[in-house]
């Protein structure tokens, strides 16, 4: 059986508010009713429900990545670029592969926006214009194919994912 909150609120003695606030890192919390509620959270092998802190937050902590070939060492670098600059905000990052087609680059802005993602970053290959109906901001990395004139992958990954977040803000 999966250990709850109030599982750990009860052997430890405290509120349900009180656990929440030892998660969360809430600095008014006694060290003696942190270590009885950390105590409790590695007996019953606790782990908070991220279903349901999504829908709470409304943050799921994951981007996407759309990119037309993963087999291109560019673009291969590049997703190892964002996939470290996502955790770097303690985001995992979905990718979505393209194949460069304008019809695959708004489905997947259209489904990636809509589904259990943050944002999307989307390297822009065709004629791909923001489509409307969702929430989830959008941050195009590039348009057209990579070139020496581009700035190095992980500078791009940083500051698309940077951006990205900040729009959730």
């Amino acid at each position: 059986m999966v250990a709850t909150m109030r599982d750990v609120a009860e052997r430890a003695g405290v509120s349900l508010k009180t656990v929440s606030n030892v998660i969360n890192d809430y600095p008014h919390i006694t060290p003696a009713t942190r270590a009885k509620v950390e105590a409790a959270i590695t007996a019953l092998d606790y782990r908070p429900n991220i279903t349901a802190r999504a829908l709470r937050s409304g943050r799921v902590g994951v981007v996407a990545l759309a990119v037309p070939d993963l087999r291109s060492p560019f673009f291969a670098a590049l997703a190892a670029a964002v996939g470290r600059a996502a955790k770097r905000h303690d985001h995992a990052v979905l990718i979505e592969q393209t194949d460069g087609d304008a019809g695959s680059e708004r489905v997947a802005l259209d489904g990636l926006r809509n589904r259990l993602v943050d944002g999307v970053l989307v390297w822009q290959t065709a004629a791909t214009t923001r489509s409307a109906g969702s929430s989830r901001p959008v941050v195009l990395l590039g348009a057209g194919r990579p070139d020496a004139t581009a700035p190095p992958v992980e500078i791009l990954a940083r500051d698309g994912v940077d951006l990205l977040l900040a729009r959730l803000r």
